[in-house]
């Protein structure tokens, strides 16, 4: 990562909040926004990838980009402002927030999230037709009473959390072809 925050500009801030001023030299993590924008609309390839069960952001930019100093790419590509709470977690990480969260599984297990009414049921890819992905909305408790149960559904917050963790899996790699040259454009941005 050092190499993205070496791009990142600078600036004196007044930590102290007192007069004279004694401003310390930051890094502006703020520039951020301009290096998604000015960068990643000129990206056209990206891979697809599947973060595997503890794999780190660092292990993966090194598998892939031959360099983990690189790890900002994912991070960029992904929108991935804090890597702490935007990656996904594993194991006791994914158990101990589920009960900092909840209290514990077992009321993670039955406590509602929300309400789902089901406006099209999904069904898998046979020879003969495409895979259907079920489309739901999010309803009210008393929508979700006046329905039949083939319309319906309780999302809990377990299956909720385990959702959210896992669509952080699916991430993508833009092609290591354009790691060169997103580096040159990153440093022309911010040598502007």
């Amino acid at each position: 990562m050092s190499e993205f925050f070496r791009n990142y500009s600078t600036l004196y801030y007044n930590m102290d909040k007192v007069k004279p001023i004694k401003g310390k030299l930051v890094t502006n993590l703020l520039s951020r926004v301009n290096v998604s924008n000015d960068v990643l609309k000129n990206v056209t390839s990206y891979y697809p990838y599947r973060i595997k069960e503890y794999e780190r952001p660092d292990v993966i930019a090194q598998k892939y980009y031959e360099n983990s100093d690189l790890t900002f790419l994912i991070f960029l590509a992904n929108n991935i402002q804090d890597p702490l709470y935007d990656w996904p977690l594993f194991g006791d990480e994914f158990i101990n927030l589920l009960n900092d969260k909840y209290g514990s599984i077992d009321s993670a297990r039955t406590s509602v999230h929300h309400y789902e009414r089901i406006l099209r049921s999904g069904s898998d890819k046979t020879p003969d037709t495409p895979k259907i992905l079920e489309k739901v909305v999010i309803v009210d408790k008393e929508t979700y009473d006046l329905l039949s149960s083939t319309e319906r559904k309780i999302i809990y917050n377990y299956d909720y959390e385990t959702m959210k963790n896992n669509a952080k899996k699916e991430i993508i790699l833009i092609d290591n072809d354009f790691s060169k040259q997103i580096l040159n454009e990153l440093r022309s941005i911010y040598d502007r």
